[in-house]
């Protein structure tokens, strides 16, 4: 789950920049195609098929409920991986002010400046919610064509989206998936992490993610993430296994370096999937303090999660 964290850390009428800096009204598609935002299958929205062109496709594990990741191998070797899904609000003018934009029916795909292993496109909808199409290279060679499997990808979802091909999944009525994330933290609580005394709290739209503060690698940070994949677990010398609020916790700092102020505390949930599957629903708390160190994150994490477990939805 900590992966998912690093991985990370319609119709309607909105008004954005043309190509000059006059205003001008443009009709598009807005993020009610996508239906209930809390139950998108985001696994849903890429066929692997439009992609076999570039390589064999799998689905990967499930690292997020927001998003979903597919793995491909190109023919010349090596592993891409594509992440699908991942909704936030954005600045749509900003946001398409210096990168090139093209139409897909009623939405666009913005073209994001790549980075060395990494390409991302975003689908935007004209209410100001953005979907990522993010490609990682993971081994192999950098010249493998990150971007145009970022496009492609990122069309093929926009085309399903239009298609009205959005699936959804059926959550149990105690499942995090259907639980606000925000409403699990009272704000007067994280006011008292260091750095964070007048953080206001920002929502996904989905719902599954709550964040105070944040920003940039000064900020301190909260976020609260409810998600699914495998059982928390111990992956690391700094990692231990504790009761917290009658929960199975597993608090661990975060990255190589105890001194990196960056803990997160996870608890499992109901099962999550395919029963088979051995996945589960989880909640997760990271706290970022860049003045301090993982100890003293930890500390916080703990004292946050006391106040969250318990009102999570019972098993």
């Amino acid at each position: 789950m900590v992966f998912g964290l690093l991985f990370g850390l319609l119709a309607g009428c909105a008004v954005f920049p043309s190509g000059d800096s006059t205003p001008r009204i443009e009709r598009g598609v807005s993020s009610a195609a996508l239906g209930d935002l809390a139950t998108l299958d985001p696994c849903g929205l890429l066929r692997a098929r439009r992609l076999e062109r570039f390589g064999k496709v799998t689905r990967a594990d499930t690292v997020s409920l927001d998003y979903c990741l597919f793995h491909l191998r190109p023919e010349s070797g090596g592993l891409l991986q594509l992440a699908v899904g991942r909704l936030q609000d954005v600045n749509a003018a900003e946001l398409t002010s210096d990168n090139p934009v093209r139409h897909v029916g009623g939405l666009r795909v913005v073209d994001e400046q790549p980075v060395p292993e990494h390409c991302g496109r975003r689908i935007l909808f004209s209410d100001g919610i953005a979907m990522s199409v993010d490609v990682d290279l993971l081994s192999g060679d950098p010249a493998v064509g990150l971007c145009t499997v970022a496009g492609s990808g990122a069309e093929a979802a926009a085309e399903s989206v239009l298609a009205g091909g959005v699936e959804h999944r059926e959550f149990p009525s105690n499942s995090l998936a259907r639980t606000d994330s925000c409403g699990l933290l009272p704000t007067e609580l994280v006011h008292r992490v260091e750095g964070l005394r007048r953080a206001e709290r920002q929502a996904s739209p989905a719902g599954h993610r709550c964040r105070w503060g944040g920003g940039s690698i000064r900020v301190p940070s909260v976020e609260l993430t409810l998600t699914a994949g495998e059982p928390p677990r111990r992956r690391d010398a700094t990692a231990v296994v504790e009761r917290t609020a009658g929960r199975r916790t597993v608090v661990d700092i975060i990255g190589d370096d105890p001194k990196v102020g960056l803990c997160a505390a996870e608890t499992g949930h109901i099962p999550f999937g395919d029963p088979t599957s051995g996945e589960v629903e989880v909640a997760m708390l990271v706290v970022f303090l860049p003045e301090a160190d993982g100890v003293r994150a930890c500390e916080y994490a703990r004292g946050l999660a006391e106040h969250v477990w318990p009102e999570l939805p019972k098993r």
